[in-house]
């Protein structure tokens, strides 16, 4: 043969399964639009110098990785789905006197005018829509509009390697499903039924166990923390659970509808209920690859605009001043104390050079060490990294000495406590008694304070690990307790921390100013002392990198929720498509004996009905159950609001069932159309 008939046959195929072939080239299209527009806004170096800039960059080179994992998973999926739709095609060339190479050519052409069109058409759709993207996200993130135009070579460059990779792996994922099966095997491809899976009740029960692992983990975490390790856990075994329990749960409820004789033999019901019997695996497969992609869309949607809404309540929680300073030292020192009173004279005074008018101030000292909480004892005595393995992250906690001296003259306050007494709060979910233990030393809890841990330490609130304040009689005292304890590299346990807040008066570019020059001048006195860590941050200067993050997360989860609802769209179409040309000789033999259009009318608004309000109903229960961890992962970027994401969490629920709803009647019609 010459090889000018492959590319010819390769063309023709194509164009004769438009149907099915349209679809999967405007999703290619728009994969690799999507990750020129990803790579481009993350990689071009437009936000160079820009306030959060280089945060809103990180979500978005981070979006590169997301769209290269799910581009080839599910250009796989939508790649295998058409070439099922298509064995019949191969075992007729094969019986016809080609082998596996003649085939392989003709595949091989196919994959390379896919490749050609998903990258000259996604091309330029992601350069033509590049600064639209950019608008969009410079006004997210509140930065200046660049008014330029330009194609970083780079960005096409990374984007035709990567989904050249991609399109390879996919053409050998197609040889290896032609190429190993028998032409009797292809050609009967769209005949063969499914047998029901042995034990489905088994692999129900796995479903149930793996789906309520998942819950639990979701539900029972409590601490910030415990929630950014446990989350893709939970994740995992909900997946899983999703999967084994839909795969199982369409047979036995088309079993189960099937013995219902009262609703199975109605003529919209009986044909229903039968076609769902003769694909029970892959309609449970599909539906729980449904319903995860639209909770991904939830989740996604949810946390990223409660984040960016409630951005502005973040800012101020995490700085209520517009000037902090901060400085710590690890070990015990009795000089530290005089110099903070000096660090603290010599910023005042040069914030004062600045034309400051200084109010609100707030400025202290505290001692810190941190252990294992449990039983209203902290244990201090962890010094290996094999114990860090085995230890429960839900009880770290660090505990935050302050004197009552102190506590009185920063926060006006009138409290005494005896000595081996003390003041106790925090902000966290942690029980506590009457008496707390610190290492080896009992304090009897004179008084909860839980109310003005928030005006004591703001930042705590969206610490990772929980805060105890402690005040106590004489803090520099109980903190020589604490000086023998060690880490496991033999490092200090206990830390001195010195806090400065106060207002200034200042418009925006003073604050920043200011907190730069502050920075530098606590960095020359405090470097050559040995200490771990200093700096001086504004209100003014960290709004750039709130809004950036916040922003970044909430461009990237419309991006990708964009790209998730397209790819529901499509293994919703694939799945009516595929499914109505199984039917197509059923129906029409149902018509030769009787059968109305309006019967089979019906029995397709019955099926889909039935098929496709599972995923959404699931979806919505996995978004319900996974919010309470949900929402301990935004404490972590300073979110508190729970009433915030539960309304996002609402509107997203009703705006994703309107889009189903609509994206169901269209593919219910091209099923119609195809089977009547």
């Amino acid at each position: 043969m010459k090889l000018s008939f492959y590319p010819k046959m390769a063309a023709n195929s194509m164009r004769k399964n438009g149907r099915l072939y349209v679809p999967y080239l405007l999703t290619c299209i728009m994969m690799v639009a999507v990750y020129y527009i990803l790579h481009f806004l993350g990689y071009s170096g437009i936000m160079d110098g820009m306030p959060g800039g280089h945060t809103a960059t990180d979500m978005m080179q981070m979006g590169t990785y997301i769209m290269t994992l799910f581009g080839l998973l599910f250009l796989f999926y939508a790649q295998a789905t058409l070439i099922k739709g298509r064995k019949k095609e191969f075992g007729l060339y094969s019986i016809l006197g080609m082998n596996r190479l003649n085939l392989g050519r003709i595949l091989f052409f196919e994959t390379l005018f896919t490749w050609a069109v998903a990258m000259l058409g996604g091309l330029i759709a992601g350069i033509g829509l590049s600064k639209l993207a950019e608008l969009g996200f410079t006004k997210l993130i509140e930065v200046p509009v660049r008014y330029t135009f330009s194609v970083p070579l780079r960005s096409v460059f990374m984007t035709v390697l990567t989904y050249s990779a991609i399109f390879f792996l996919i053409f050998l994922n197609s040889i290896r499903q032609v190429g190993f099966a028998s032409p009797i095997e292809l050609v009967t491809a769209d005949k063969a039924g499914e047998k029901p899976p042995k034990s489905n009740w088994l692999i129900g029960i796995l479903g149930i166990v793996s789906l309520g692992a998942g819950y639990y983990v979701a539900l029972r975490i409590k601490q910030p923390m415990a929630a950014l390790m446990w989350f893709f856990v939970a994740v995992i075994l909900i997946m899983i659970g999703t999967y084994l329990l839909l795969i199982a749960g369409s047979v036995i409820l088309c079993r189960i509808l099937q013995k219902n004789k009262d609703y199975y033999y109605q003529t919209n019901h009986f044909v229903s209920v039968s076609s769902m019997m003769y694909r029970m695996k892959r309609n449970g497969a599909g539906l729980a690859s449904i319903c995860i992609l639209l909770t991904m869309i939830l989740v996604m949607m949810s946390s990223t605009s409660a984040l960016y809404t409630g951005a502005e309540d973040c800012l101020n929680l995490r700085y209520p001043n517009e000037i902090g300073a901060f400085a710590c030292k690890y070990g015990y020192d009795e000089s530290l104390e005089s110099l903070g009173e000096k660090l603290d004279a010599d910023l005042k005074s040069a914030a004062e050079e600045h034309g400051a008018d200084i109010t609100n101030n707030k400025t202290y000292y505290q001692w810190s060490i941190s252990g294992f909480f449990d039983n209203s004892k902290l244990d201090v005595t962890l010094n290996s990294r094999s114990d860090l393995a085995f230890i429960d992250y839900d009880k770290v906690a660090q505990i935050i000495f302050i004197d009552v001296d102190v506590y009185n003259r920063v926060f006006g306050y009138n409290e005494t406590v005896a000595p081996g007494e003390a003041l106790v709060g925090t902000a966290k979910d942690i029980k506590i008694g009457d008496v707390i233990t610190i290492g080896d030393v009992p304090f009897k809890v004179a008084k909860r304070i839980d109310d003005r841990i928030a005006e004591i330490d703001p930042a705590v609130q969206v610490s990772a690990s929980p805060g105890i304040f402690v005040i106590v009689k004489n803090a520099n005292e109980v903190a020589k307790n604490y000086t023998k304890y060690a880490d496991y590299d033999g490092e200090p346990m206990l830390a001195w921390f010195w806090n400065c807040r106060f207002d200034t008066g200042l418009d925006a570019d003073g604050q920043v100013a200011l907190a730069a020059a502050l920075d530098k001048l606590m960095k020359e006195e405090l470097q050559p002392l040995d200490f771990d860590n200093c700096y001086c941050e504004s209100h003014e200067a960290e709004r750039g990198d709130f809004v950036g993050t916040f922003g970044g997360l909430f461009f990237l989860g419309i991006l990708l929720s964009i790209i998730f609802l397209i790819s529901c769209v499509m293994i919703m179409y694939y799945k009516q498509v595929s499914e109505g040309f199984e039917d197509q000789s059923r129906f029409d033999i149902m018509q030769k004996v009787g059968m109305t259009k309006e019967d089979i009318r019906k029995s397709i608004n019955s099926q889909m009905l039935t098929v496709f309000l599972i995923p959404i109903i699931f979806a919505c229960i996995h978004l319900a159950v996974v919010l309470p961890i949900v929402n301990k992962l935004l404490m972590l970027f300073g979110l508190f609001d729970i009433q915030r994401l539960i309304i996002t969490s609402g509107v997203c629920v009703l705006i994703c069932s309107v889009v189903y709803a609509v994206i169901y009647r269209v593919t219910s019609n091209a099923y119609y159309r195809i089977v009547s």
